[in-house]
């Protein structure tokens, strides 16, 4: 972790518990930051069981963050690969294909989430970066 940018503690047990390269960690925060808004707006739907899962929203963001950091650079690099010319075609198609993998990864995590209720090991799955 750069000095340079501050991650907020749950993130951080997330990308330690990964053992995630310290050059991932911008990356990971820039996901972790995009996702807030559409990622609080589902999870404010939640029943509170859901809820209980984790200790916090933010504990669940860290997870969500993580878990997309793969399926983000994926995508990023079939943009690199099939789009040459158009600069701003490019930005654009990216921002909005981005957007759509946020939307699906949220609806996946949410259904686990809403799954770990009852399913221990997914439970455990989820909060095993946040244990002591």
């Amino acid at each position: 972790m750069t000095d340079a940018i501050q991650i907020p503690a749950e993130l951080q047990q997330v990308l330690s518990f990964m053992k995630a390269a310290p050059e991932q960690h911008e990356g990971v925060l820039t996901i972790y930051n995009a996702v807030e808004a559409p990622l609080r707006a589902e999870w404010d739907k939640l029943p509170t069981s859901a809820h209980k899962v984790v200790e916090s929203f933010q504990q669940f963001q860290a997870v969500v963050s993580y878990t997309l950091v793969g399926p983000c650079a994926e995508l990023l690099q079939m943009i690199e690969k099939t789009n040459e010319g158009d600069d701003k075609a490019d930005e654009q198609q990216a921002d909005a294909l981005m957007q759509q993998l946020f939307a699906q990864g949220i609806k996946m995590m949410i259904k686990d989430l809403k799954a770990a209720r009852r399913d221990m090991p997914l439970r455990n799955e989820l909060i095993a970066p946040f244990r002591g």
